[in-house]
């Protein structure tokens, strides 16, 4: 069966991952995300405003990551939010709405993530993953695929951006930042996982050769250029900080990296211009990215490290704005 029962609700369970993630050599083969339905023309999913709720947990990366992006397009205003976190019940269903009233997500009156899973899709057999974008007019999963979420957001959405939202999926380099995210999945996002999850010498240390084969291709890159596309910001650039502001203290001690992030000056100055930016850093949370018990005083230093004033305009080409902005 592959769902629990609790207090009436039914819910889709979370294997682990060794379960069915780990290939026939040890490697690790994350699962492909079951809703990939697009927005808008190219779609069934409709875009409008009100329809739409965002799942999503601190000490997820590939979720952080789609929250950075739709703080930084001002989305909050169309598009609902509810931050998750590991459930403490004793029970195999993962994410668990514990900052909403009573734990139950208004909109959905769903508990868990493993509920929006098995309501939308009883035959659903994996891990019940965000981020998760939930349509509670239809009361179904519309997407779960932490690939290309962004980019919907970025492109279909547009009409619901902020006044001044940077442009992120800017139309003349769509091809080249999908491209690039398809890179930065194979030697950063998921690389890292790659050894988290490797069942054997090989399997880790071919994620680790990836990992570091990335890091010192975008560390030369990044001597040259302001962000990995040029000047400005865009949508490959979130991808790339998602994972690298949590290397130092969480991967990089779960995994026994000895690389840090400050080994890397570009990649590291970079990564902190982007965290320097208001709609970036209130949806970053290092307290849920420290392995190991933090103090007060270790959070502090964290943040003050990463605060530090930063400028990379230098490196511009023909622009010193950090932002592409959408002229109307």
């Amino acid at each position: 069966m592959n769902y629990i029962e609790f207090e009436g609700r039914k819910i889709a369970v979370r294997p682990a991952v060794e379960d069915y993630e780990i290939d026939e050599n040890g490697e690790y083969q994350r699962q492909i995300p079951f809703f990939r339905e697009a927005f808008g023309k190219t779609g069934k999913n409709p875009v409008e405003k009100d329809r739409y709720i965002l799942f999503w947990a601190k000490d997820c990366a590939w979720s952080n990551r789609i929250a950075i992006v739709y703080s930084m397009l001002g989305l909050e205003d169309s598009i609902k939010e509810e931050i998750v976190d590991w459930t403490k019940l004793d029970l195999p269903v993962g994410w668990e709405c514990v900052n909403a009233e009573n734990h139950i997500n208004k909109e959905s009156n769903a508990r868990f993530i493993g509920e929006l899973y098995y309501r939308s899709a009883p035959e659903f057999i994996g891990r019940p993953a965000v981020p998760v974008l939930y349509d509670y007019k239809e009361q179904k999963i519309a997407n779960n695929d932490f690939q290309n979420l962004s980019y919907y957001l970025e492109e279909d959405f547009r009409a619901f951006h902020k006044v001044g939202a940077p442009d992120l999926f800017p139309s003349e380099k769509q091809t080249e930042i999908r491209e690039m995210g398809n890179w930065l999945y194979e030697h950063i996002n998921n690389a890292i996982y790659k050894m988290f999850f490797g069942k054997n010498k090989m399997a880790y240390q071919r994620g680790y050769d990836s990992f570091l084969f990335g890091m010192e291709k975008l560390e030369k890159s990044l001597s040259e250029q302001r962000f990995l596309l040029g000047d400005h910001i865009s949508d490959s650039d979130i991808r790339l900080f998602s994972t690298l502001v949590r290397l130092d203290e969480d991967y990089g001690k779960g995994l026994g990296i000895s690389e840090k992030l400050t080994d890397y000056p570009n990649l590291f100055d970079c990564c902190r211009e982007i965290y320097q930016l208001k709609d970036v850093r209130k949806k970053i949370f290092f307290e849920k990215m420290y392995r190991g018990k933090i103090t007060e005083e270790i959070l502090d230093e964290i943040e003050k490290m990463w605060s530090s004033p930063v400028s990379r305009f230098e490196k511009s080409k023909e622009s010193d704005s950090i932002y592409l902005v959408k002229k109307s």
